[in-house]
């Protein structure tokens, strides 16, 4: 993440509600494209109104970054303040290489629950995350996209945190035919098809059987083998121990949890 300072101007005490809204709405369509967190703060100060949001990566300021609602918004504040909002990086140390998706294997969908803000789209072979912004998909599907990140986080706090709830919220993530993953890997072919590279769909493995048979599993999709390798399942996040080149469906072995009545979730 990269911390940014937007100095917008000065404004006048009574019109500050309906230029909060402004900016505000402004931000949101920055977060829905894929450009900032969601967790932003919109701040007076001596007449001037400024806000402080994280930014998922570089060029996340720039006008071309914009979808076209964010760009009609953009115009909106201009020409209330007859100036461009001016953005201000807030570290010493911003990073200097923007992460690509062009050279990539292939690309995986996933909303990890405890990196947020963050983008749900990465490489396969490093693991880079690549912000939406950049991917060629249109302004509709980018914000599909963000709205299937919230769902997934929503049910993963569920899953992570109720009681009675929480093999239906795990049932969503885990199931390759939820409507969770139908609407995600939805999205992965919108994304393969915008980049032409395969993009994969992540699928959470938590409850599992005994590790000669957890091994030997099969895709849960086409039911054909999907074994890459015989890893650790401690290795780093990007080296899936499962991953299907026909149904675009990666995955690991579970946590080491053995629970033969709930394993068959996701099976």
């Amino acid at each position: 993440m990269i911390f940014y300072r937007i100095s917008f101007g000065p404004y006048c005490k009574k019109d500050f509600i309906d230029l909060e809204e402004m900016i505000d709405n402004y931000l949101a369509a920055l977060v829905r494209n894929g450009q900032i967190g969601k967790d932003y703060s919109i701040v007076p100060w001596q007449k001037q109104v400024t806000a402080y949001v994280k930014a998922i990566g570089l060029e996340a300021d720039q006008l071309k970054s914009h979808s076209a609602y964010g760009k009609e918004l953009f115009r909106e504040i201009e020409k209330f303040f007859k100036r461009q909002p001016v953005w201000s990086c807030n570290e010493d140390l911003p990073p200097k290489q923007k992460a690509i998706w062009k050279n990539a294997s292939f690309l995986y969908l996933f909303a990890p629950p405890f990196n947020q803000p963050s983008t749900p789209l990465y490489r396969g072979d490093n693991n880079d995350g690549i912000p939406l912004y950049r991917v060629p998909v249109t302004d509709y599907e980018r914000e599909n996209i963000y709205f299937w990140q919230k769902y997934y986080l929503d049910y993963d706090n569920i899953w992570m945190e109720t009681g009675k709830l929480e093999l239906n919220a795990y049932r969503m993530l885990a199931d390759p035919q939820s409507e969770l993953s139908k609407q995600g890997r939805e999205l992965c072919l919108a994304i393969e098809k915008a980049t032409g590279i395969p993009t994969y769909y992540y699928l959470m493995r938590f409850f599992g059987r005994k590790i000669n048979d957890e091994i030997q599993r099969k895709c849960p999709d086409c039911h054909n083998s999907w074994e890459v390798e015989r890893a650790h399942p401690q290795t780093r996040f990007c080296h899936f121990y499962f991953q299907c080149p026909n149904c675009r469906l990666v995955s690991h072995l579970s946590s080491g949890t053995v629970n033969l009545r709930y394993a068959k979730i996701g099976e």
